[in-house]
């Protein structure tokens, strides 16, 4: 029995000599390709032939994705107040929607904007188990695939301008306050 175990651990030291290698350099992940298409439309009057027409170039101009279309809407106030209603009714968030150059003009202009992401491809996996350099990659590229397909925005993934650096030290204030916090029952 002691042979055995002898053999075995004489096998386990031989396994776990060979466990440490030099570092594998590993490819840099390809970019991200961010495409951004614009369309724009004029509206003139608010009747429902030009509502409807406004409708539809929404739904053309987001490509299925109201979520990601970003509106910039100049022009008459009227008709402006009208594009606005027009797609929120549609499912287009405020938040999406821009109004500058505001007039008593006759005419709205609506640009509408979709940014589209290309993530690199990636490469396949099938068949045996590779080894786990590959693996890591796989999985991280199809990691930020779709990541990049899922954002309304992909230019948030290169440097989000909506949220500012925060201060650390006034992030840890509750953390140092509690662990000073004591129960000291003999001063009672």
């Amino acid at each position: 029995m002691t042979l055995r175990i002898k053999v075995h651990l004489v096998a386990l030291a031989a396994s776990l000599s060979g466990c440490i290698s030099p570092p594998i350099p590993v490819e840099p992940p390809a970019p991200i390709l961010i495409r951004q298409e614009t369309a724009v439309m004029t509206l003139e009057s608010l009747r429902a032939s030009e509502r409807q027409r406004l409708r539809t170039f929404l739904e053309r101009a987001s490509r299925g994705r109201r979520d990601a279309l970003h509106l910039l809407i100049s022009g008459s106030s009227g008709l402006s107040a009208e594009a606005v209603h027009q797609a929120k009714q549609m499912g287009i968030d405020g938040y999406n929607i821009q109004l500058t150059d505001q007039h008593d003009g006759r005419t709205a202009r609506i640009e509408a904007t979709v940014y589209l992401a290309r993530p690199p491809d990636c490469p396949l996996f099938s068949g045996m188990l590779p080894d786990a350099e590959f693996l890591d990659q796989t999985f991280g590229c199809s990691t930020r695939h779709n990541l990049a397909v899922m954002v309304n925005d992909p230019r948030d993934l290169f440097g989000n301008k909506a949220v500012k650096p925060s201060d650390g030290d006034r992030a840890a204030t509750p953390v140092t306050k509690y662990r000073a916090f004591t129960t000291d029952k003999s001063s009672e």
